[in-house]
């Protein structure tokens, strides 16, 4: 080779070398990347932040006009509502590595009860609330006492408590109550389209949230899903944990069934609440409550009762309004997220 071709040669094969900024931000993207694969497997936060994210991206950009639309936002609101209550009640037999069937009865049963109560007393709804979330408390204390006491499986405790409590609000009632007008202030936003029965759920669950992360309690709770065995071998009284927290869900139905009346139509009928026990549970999975227990954050239950909502909203968007082909859409869902929750699992129960 010559001196002229060689020095083109050299040239030539230089220039295919990559600049050092190149490769630097090629790596600094890798690096990037890599973090937010790794902060989205570790942390239990980011498992549904992340898609509900997404989702609320996709549904501005398919149509921005209709979803941003301050009527929509607080529609979805109000059905986050007593979604999100239930769920975070239903959190707390699933972090004990159980399951509670009840949540729709105790629901259901506590919007009856305030609905009677209020069209008997002439339109007081302060007594009629309290009584109805007692009952709802009520529900969950027994559950706890059977589970604690009789040593009987949750699925099964709460399934008997499910289908005793339906067939009580059939007897009590079996037609419906409409006209509840009295719960209106409920769904107020005084202009900001936020209506104040959302603003009262996110105390209640802003508090659920601080007991979980910052209290002996909340971690007894996990610490029983995760090792039921080594909480009872440090001296603690588990059983009496387990109580407690099927009595707090209970008292959290209760608010979710109050919060039914004026989110869904100012009316109640003996099936209201139908079908929410699936809902309840399905945004504890999707917002990353492992059902092997001990595992998901506290606030994961709202961020997956808002996926669940937006998920229909989008639906809704794209034309498939029928409940048939929604409720697949949100099981295929379910499963998708259920699985990316416990694929790093050894076993699963």
């Amino acid at each position: 080779m010559n001196l002229r071709a060689h020095k083109s040669h050299w040239v030539h094969t230089m220039s295919e070398v990559p600049e050092p900024n190149e490769n630097k931000n090629s790596n600094e993207s890798r690096s990037l990347w890599r973090r937010f694969v790794t902060y989205y497997h570790e942390s239990d936060f980011a498992k549904p932040l992340i898609p509900l994210v997404i989702l609320v991206a996709g549904s501005i950009a398919l149509s921005p006009s209709y979803f941003l639309s301050p009527m929509n936002i607080k529609v979805i609101l109000m059905q986050v509502t007593p979604l999100a209550l239930i769920a975070t009640g239903e959190m707390f037999a699933i972090l004990m590595a159980g399951i509670d069937l009840s949540v729709e009865s105790a629901q259901g049963l506590a919007a009856m009860v305030a609905a009677l109560l209020t069209v008997q007393m002439g339109g007081d709804i302060l007594v009629p609330i309290l009584v109805a979330i007692g009952a709802a408390t009520l529900v969950g204390m027994i559950n706890g006492a059977i589970i604690t006491k009789l040593k009987v499986y949750s699925f099964v405790t709460t399934m008997a408590t499910y289908a005793i409590f339906r067939a009580l609000i059939l007897i009590i009632s079996n037609k419906p109550i409409w006209g509840l007008h009295q719960y209106d202030p409920f769904t107020y936003d005084y202009g900001s389209f936020i209506p104040v029965g959302f603003v009262l759920a996110m105390v209640i669950i802003f508090g659920i949230y601080l007991l979980m992360t910052r209290t002996t309690f909340g971690r007894l709770v996990y610490g029983i899903g995760s090792n039921e065995e080594a909480v009872r071998l440090a001296g603690i009284r588990a059983d009496l944990i387990k109580f407690v927290a099927f009595t707090i869900a209970g008292v959290l139905y209760g608010v979710g069934g109050v919060m039914l009346i004026p989110m869904t139509g100012e009316a109640v009928d003996p099936w209201s609440a139908y079908g929410n026990m699936i809902y309840a549970i399905a945004a504890c999975v999707i917002g990353g409550i492992a059902l092997t227990g001990g595992v998901g954050h506290a606030l994961g239950p709202l961020l997956g009762a808002f996926i669940l909502i937006i998920l229909t909203d989008i639906l809704n968007i794209l034309g498939i309004t029928t409940i048939a082909a929604q409720q697949i859409i949100i099981g295929l869902v379910l499963i998708g997220a259920a699985a990316s929750i416990t694929r790093e699992l050894k076993y699963v129960k």
